[in-house]
Formats: structure tokens, sequence, C-alpha cells
């Protein structure tokens, strides 16, 4: 009986390309596990800036006033000269949304949104005896430009959005991806300054500043741009750790 010769495959794979081939294995998990991160990351920071911008105060406005500087004479006895506070919150929704209320100036909308019990009028005519008009149009100034920054962070949002739906649904990356990140984070954190900004050039008059929105944008912002930032330096880790195997396409069906 004629003995039948083996001929070795030139095409089987060796042990050094089958261990290649399991080690960029590992590394496809570790890069969907960063996927999965980064995905959950995002998700939370949509979320919850855009409940930030819908419902929680981003800039906290507090006026105090003794009862004789609001009827403009002196009191002999403290306990007869209380101290009234009134308190003003306003969200980024609210800027995008006062202007259309009808209100004459920002000492008429102040009077009419603040958390007291006070007679608006009373409030208004209070504030026309201590407030110039220098204050009045630095007040004014101050919500235009609250007014364009929050037009201009929803856009930041809305296009966060689009990119994360776009690539994240698909595990991808990409320069509108990262320009996105970079420019929400850049319109979050310029917000939360100028709202610093306006508390300080308010000193002696009010005590305004940031409050749990603006604080909660900044540090969501922060976080995306960290998390997105590790991740795309592991995936360019990973990326440059994958092992080249030239194989041809049956033996690839063949492994798996």
């Amino acid at each position: 009986m004629a003995k039948r010769s083996k001929k070795k495959n030139p095409n089987a794979l060796t042990q050094q390309q089958k261990a290649d081939i399991q080690f960029n294995k590992t590394l496809d998990l570790k890069k969907t596990a960063l996927d999965i991160r980064l995905n959950i990351a995002l998700g939370i920071v949509v979320g919850l800036c855009i409940i930030a911008f819908l419902i929680m105060p981003a800039l906290n406005m507090n006026f105090s006033s003794a009862l004789s500087e609001i009827l403009d004479y002196e009191i002999q006895e403290a306990e007869d000269d209380p101290t009234f506070a009134i308190t003003v919150n306003m969200s980024m929704l609210d800027f995008l949304t006062a202007s259309s209320g009808g209100y004459e100036d920002a000492i008429d909308y102040i009077s009419k949104n603040t958390n007291s019990s006070i007679d608006p009028q009373i409030i208004s005519a209070a504030f026309a005896q201590k407030i110039t008009t220098e204050d009045i149009n630095m007040l004014k100034d101050a919500y235009t430009v609250a007014l364009i920054i929050s037009a201009l962070w929803l856009l930041s949002w809305v296009v966060l959005l689009c990119a994360v739906c776009a690539y994240r649904s698909k595990n991808k990356d990409g320069v509108f991806l990262l320009l996105s990140v970079a420019a929400f984070a850049l319109v979050s954190a310029i917000q939360w300054i100028v709202f610093v900004i306006v508390g300080a050039a308010s000193a002696g008059r009010a005590g305004i500043q940031p409050h749990i929105a603006s604080y909660l944008i900044l540090a969501s912002a922060i976080t995306a741009t960290v998390v997105y930032g590790l991740y795309r330096k592991k995936i360019k880790k990973i990326n440059g750790q994958r092992k080249p195997v030239a194989i041809a396409a049956e033996d690839v069906k063949s492994e798996k």
C-alpha cells in the first residue's frame, strides 16, 4: 500500500501568529471597557446639564436693606429697624426667556421674581432709592452677557449631544467629537467665570454669585474633558501595542 505523503499547509498559523491574535483580542476587550466608561460618562454629562439648564438656578442674587433705608428716615430703636432681605435665583433658561416677560428693566424683573412676600412695588421703590442709573445699566450689561453665554452654552450642548449620538452609539471617535467636547468645556468655564466677575463687580451693592447649576455645569465639563482625554490617551496606547498579523482570509475564518 502506497504511503500518503503529508504536505505542510503554507497558510497554517504559526504559534507566534496565534499568540499575537490572542493579544490583540485582549486589547479589543480593554478598548470595549473604555468605550463603555466613556459612553456612560458622556451620557451622564449630557443628562445632568440639560436638567441644570432647565431647572436649577445658575445665578443667585441677594439684596438686603434696613427699614430705615427703605423709608428713607432714621429709626432710633434697632428692634424697630428690621432688615429686609430678598433673594432672586435665575437659571440659564431664565436668561433666555426673561426679556419676553414684558419687564421694563432689570429692577422690574428682580422686584417681581423674588422669594419674598414683600409687594413688588415696595421692592421696586426701595431699589429706586438706593440704586443709581449706573447700577441699573450694569445689571442690564450683565444680563446681556449672561443671555449671550446661555445661548452659546445651549448651542455647545446641542453640538455635544449630536456628536455623542453620531459617534458613541457606534463606539467611534473623531475630530467632531473632540471639538464638541472642547467647545462645551470652554463655554461651561466661561459662564462660571462671568458670574464670578458679576459678583465681584456688585460687591457693596448686593451678594451675587454663581449658583448650583453653574457649578454643576462646570463640574460636568471638567468630568467630560478628563474622561475623554484619558480615553484618547489610553486608546492611542492600545493601538500602539497591537501586533501586526499577516494571515490569509481562510485562516482567519478557521480561527474564528
